[in-house]
């Protein structure tokens, strides 16, 4: 699977966990920048929801969506050299297989619980105290490089969602295109994010449901059966279904 249809789900997958998942698990930062920046404190005066978008979501998402994509980059190079190796043993494509087998396994987790892969958030860095140290400084800044940094930190907090559209960037076997995969999923996030941020700048309210992260689930699903079939037909071990797909 590979090019548009690709890029449509990366975004589409953005969208639909980004109000289920992302609202969950990234709203609490976004929510701080507007609650706090749209509060008066002392020596400062109370900003407007529009500058606190410009100087604080904007920046914030764009570190948060570089750092996704430099990841993206980094797994499809991996899964690049990965089917580099593999060629020695006669099996091409082993990205895929590994890649979309992993995909399938995780969307599995997460029909059963509702966050697949969530163990890895054991793992993040953010449990380090100094991380969070370093997080609470540049989120108190309040200027436009301290959401940024803020955001290239967060973008490198693991959660289950992340792991499996990092897995899906390795399986392409390219650098571009995990890059790719990655920034386009990363902008689908953004409208969760600012949903949040503005109500929390107005009055929060909390999203719920599983319907979203349902369907999202299966795109992924779909997406990894579609890499193992794709790695089948390099292989020729069946015949090629549609050249669009594959």
């Amino acid at each position: 699977m590979n090019g548009l249809p690709l890029l449509l789900t990366a975004l589409g997958i953005g969208l639909l966990q980004g109000f289920v998942h992302c609202a969950g698990m990234c709203g609490p930062f976004v929510l701080a920048y507007s609650l706090s920046l749209g509060s008066a404190t002392a020596g400062q005066e109370k900003q407007s929801f529009r500058t606190i978008l410009i100087r604080a979501h904007l920046p914030h998402n764009i570190g948060r969506i570089l750092m996704f994509t430099v990841l993206g980059a980094v797994f499809g190079a991996i899964g690049s050299f990965v089917n580099v190796a593999a060629r020695t043993s006669g099996i091409q494509a082993i990205a895929a297989f590994v890649g979309g087998s992993l995909m399938v396994l995780w969307a599995i987790d997460e029909w059963r619980t509702g966050h697949g892969a969530g163990f890895l958030e054991r793992y993040s860095l953010l449990r380090n105290k100094g991380m969070q140290s370093r997080l609470r400084i540049w989120m108190d800044r309040r200027d436009p490089l301290g959401a940024f940094l803020a955001g290239v930190l967060l973008g490198l907090h693991p959660c289950g969602l992340l792991f499996a559209m990092l897995i899906t960037a390795a399986a392409t076997g390219s650098a571009i295109k995990g890059a790719m995969l990655m920034l386009v999923f990363g902008i689908g996030t953004i409208p969760s994010l600012l949903t949040v941020a503005t109500a929390g700048f107005y009055g929060r309210k909390r999203l719920q449901g599983r319907l979203f992260s349902n369907i999202a689930a299966t795109l992924i699903a779909l997406s990894g059966i579609l890499f193992i079939l794709r790695g089948m037909v390099i292989n020729d071990w069946i015949p090629s279904v549609n050249p669009w797909l594959f």
